[in-house]
């Protein structure tokens, strides 16, 4: 039997190039491998930059592959 885990997206991004330049958070979670309600929670922080319109949060494609940089730099993970 084959358990559907609800909270993993469906697509996977491979390639930076096909996510568009203005992510929304459902983009977004796709590179990161995140819920989008993850990605907002990062935003409301200040851990993940991005700009809130509305309900909505977007953020730049350079932004998140930036955020990536970090976490995998020695010591980046740890807070």
């Amino acid at each position: 039997m084959r358990v559907h885990r609800q909270n993993k997206p469906r697509r996977v991004i491979h390639n930076i190039e096909e996510l568009p330049v203005l992510c929304d958070a459902a983009e977004a979670g796709l590179l990161l491998r995140l819920t989008p309600e993850g990605v907002a929670k990062l935003a409301r922080e200040g851990v993940l930059p991005g700009a809130k319109q509305g309900q909505a949060w977007f953020f730049r494609r350079d932004d998140l592959v930036e955020y990536l940089d970090r976490l995998f730099r020695p010591g980046g993970g740890d807070g």
